[in-house]
């Protein structure tokens, strides 16, 4: 199975410097790198529900083009969108990585890996697709 080329970040708005971190790490290994719209972090901005159906939609089709989720998951948090993400990205079959072990158990058995975002450059390519569907029993 190929390697992973392509990862989707997901996260809470409240991680994004996380974030900016984990998008430098995949970029300095050559990979292409989709992230959450800075520019939304509702953190700073009101996201009204017509912006934040949007939003959902072009985040799910980042995703639809990712080999992987890698999910920033500070304290092991994942709010309900992320959940969301990464059940739309098992049932695309995409590998999906975690910063830290997700402290809702349910996420725990959709989980390949847990990578923390200062390790990204020592094994995130090792999680390959085929394992990933090993995960679907």
């Amino acid at each position: 199975m190929p390697e992973i080329e392509a990862v989707t970040i997901c996260s809470s708005s409240k991680f994004y410097d996380t974030v900016q971190h984990a998008e430098a790490a995949f970029r300095d290994l050559g990979m292409t790198v989709y992230t959450p719209r800075y520019d939304f972090n509702e953190e700073h901005v009101r996201v009204e529900e017509p912006d934040k159906i949007r939003l959902t939609r072009e985040f799910l089709a980042k995703i639809a083009r990712s080999d992987a989720i890698f999910v920033v998951a500070n304290g092991g948090y994942a709010g309900v969108s992320v959940c969301i993400e990464v059940g739309y990205a098992v049932g695309q079959g995409k590998v999906v990585l975690f910063s830290e072990q997700p402290t809702e158990f349910a996420l725990r058995a959709l989980v390949d890996a847990v990578i923390p975002v200062k390790d990204i450059s020592a094994g995130v390519r090792s999680v390959t697709k085929a394992e990933a569907a090993g995960r679907v029993q």
